[in-house]
């Protein structure tokens, strides 16, 4: 019998967001040889997220604070209602994202990771099961890139996993769109989240400061469930924008975000087959709540990462099937209750808004911030049954009806 072609790298990833960038440092401290194949010409360029997120999870990940403006007040306006939640100690922050994904950048070429930019996967290798990529780059051409395993990290289309049937099309997306502005009259230590008809049908508008008289101004919503454009909607968000900060000289645009997020359920993507691994966006593993995926998409690749070089050498669905059960046991029940709440509050009208406005209004800061993170503990449940039983019920009726078998 012929002997097989050796291949080339052990590991090559499709895609330079968080989730490829954190599979292979952890691929590449245990040894292996990895390459990153970014179609961009940049790392974390073009911005394609808003950034929001929470200091605790990401301190447990490594990530400097340098990478992150924390925030101390959560603001949330409704069409006739509005609660406010405060902490001293800051919980809520919003990311540098170029930074953030440099950052991990760094750390997967000190690890040995090869990144290669502009270069564009155009599909699969296989012969029995997937061997590589065929991918092409300004520098070497056209060219197929072996390897014993491919990590498909490449976002919201998730394209390799879809063509070797690790998972469907998008049928949902949120689609959302932001600018980033120069306002010093904003203040930096709040966030604002409009909910209602009349700023996003079905989504939310956002305020996110970043720091240096920086805020991210955006509008987000779920397609096909709302056929609301969100360039539309952003120029009207503007104006409630200067309602709120008053009309102030120095103020303007300095860069525009626009991105997607996959909304698919949960365990809806196999994560793992033989010679191939999702992870990130490509496998739908963010909050569906309110559109957060950097720090799962980190968890998850380093989850893959690891799974890979703990095969060792048994690159089958078997040999790596700890990547899986890891993400199920880490992240499983808080992001099946996102996706069903996320079902609910996409048919929701302005009455059923003031409502959740006035039961958050009830909850304590940290239990409010929970909710927000997607942090769905049992010690939450129990601390929220004390306050407002009736969001216990609810989530427990959404999660019920909505639920998803895990695979």
């Amino acid at each position: 019998m012929a002997a097989q072609p050796v291949p080339e790298v052990d590991v090559a990833v499709v895609g330079g967001g968080p989730a490829g960038l954190a599979a292979a440092a952890e691929a590449a401290k245990g040894g292996l040889r990895v390459v990153v194949l970014e179609r961009g010409h940049a790392i974390g360029e073009p911005v394609r997220t808003s950034g929001g997120s929470f200091i605790k999870p990401l301190r447990a990940l490594g990530v400097p604070e340098r990478c992150y403006h924390p925030i101390h007040r959560i603001r949330v306006i409704g069409p006739t209602t509005e609660a406010l939640k405060t902490y001293r100690k800051a919980v809520g922050c919003v990311l540098d994202v170029r930074a953030t994904y440099q950052w991990l950048a760094q750390q997967a070429i000190e690890a040995g990771a090869e990144i290669r930019l502009r270069a564009h996967v155009e599909g699969p290798l296989r012969n029995g099961r997937v061997r590589g990529v065929s991918a092409r780059d300004p520098f070497r051409g056209r060219y197929d890139l072996t390897s014993h395993v491919v990590v498909d990290a490449s976002g919201h289309t998730g394209f390799l996993a879809r063509d070797t049937g690790l998972r469907a099309g998008n049928e949902r997306s949120a689609v959302g769109m932001e600018l980033e502005l120069h306002s010093p009259a904003y203040d930096q230590d709040e966030v604002v989240f409009w909910l209602g008809d009349a700023v996003a049908p079905g989504g939310y508008g956002w305020a996110f400061p970043c720091g240096d008289g920086r805020v991210r101004l955006g509008v987000g919503v779920v397609r096909p469930d709302s056929d609301a454009e969100p360039r539309v909607l952003l120029a009207g968000l503007r104006e409630e924008f200067t309602r709120l900060v008053g009309p102030t000289a120095g103020s303007g645009p300095l860069e525009m975000h626009s991105g997607l997020m996959p909304v698919l359920k949960p365990n809806a993507t196999q994560l793992v087959a033989d010679g191939i691994v999702v992870t990130g966006d490509a496998a739908g593993q963010g909050s569906t709540l309110l559109g957060e995926g950097i720090r799962y998409a980190i968890h998850a690749g380093r989850g893959a990462g690891r799974a890979i070089v703990g095969a060792g050498g048994d690159y089958t669905a078997r040999g790596m099937a700890s990547y899986p059960r890891e993400w199920r046991r880490m992240s499983g029940r808080d992001l099946r209750i996102s996706y069903a709440v996320n079902e609910r509050i996409c048919r929701f009208g302005d009455a059923d808004w003031d409502r959740v406005i006035r039961r958050m209004d009830k909850l304590t800061s940290r239990q409010a911030a929970a909710v927000f993170a997607s942090s769905f503990s049992p010690i939450w449940a129990l601390s929220v049954l004390w306050t407002d039983p009736s969001l216990v019920r609810s989530v427990w009726r959404a999660l019920r009806t909505r639920s998803v078998a895990p695979r």
